[in-house]
């Protein structure tokens, strides 16, 4: 009775291994539909973890290279998330004008990001 039940389990078992392969159908990812965890960033979570990244850069937990690939990352989080409050908050104007407004509206949204890190690096010595 005993190697019955076992048997029983064991090829319950490897049909559930199994079946999939012998299935037939293929799997379609839409990668397109995945939502991702930094779609929800906000710009002061940004600039924290931008914080963060360089506190442990700066103790040695960080490696250079992983450093710099997520501190540009997030960089272009937190330039993408002003872009979005600026665009939003800026009335309709000619496509003439934005045109000639990008390059400045770059350069401007990296000071703002340095002054803001400035700024939490300053708040976080005081703590």
């Amino acid at each position: 009775m005993g190697y019955i039940v076992s048997t029983l389990i064991v090829g319950l078992c490897l049909y559930l291994v199994i079946q999939p392969f012998l299935s037939g159908k293929k799997q379609q990812w839409r990668t397109d539909e995945l939502k991702d965890d930094l779609d929800d960033l906000t710009l002061e979570q940004a600039y924290a973890t931008i914080n963060e990244l360089e506190m442990e850069y700066n103790m040695g937990k960080l490696p250079e290279k992983d450093y710099q690939s997520l501190k540009n990352q997030y960089e272009r989080i937190a330039a993408k998330k002003l872009k979005e409050d600026a665009y939003s908050s800026e009335t309709e104007s000619k496509t003439d004008e934005r045109e000639n407004d990008d390059d400045r509206r770059d350069s401007s949204i990296e000071d703002e990001i340095d002054k803001e890190l400035a700024e939490m690096r300053k708040l976080r010595k005081g703590e």
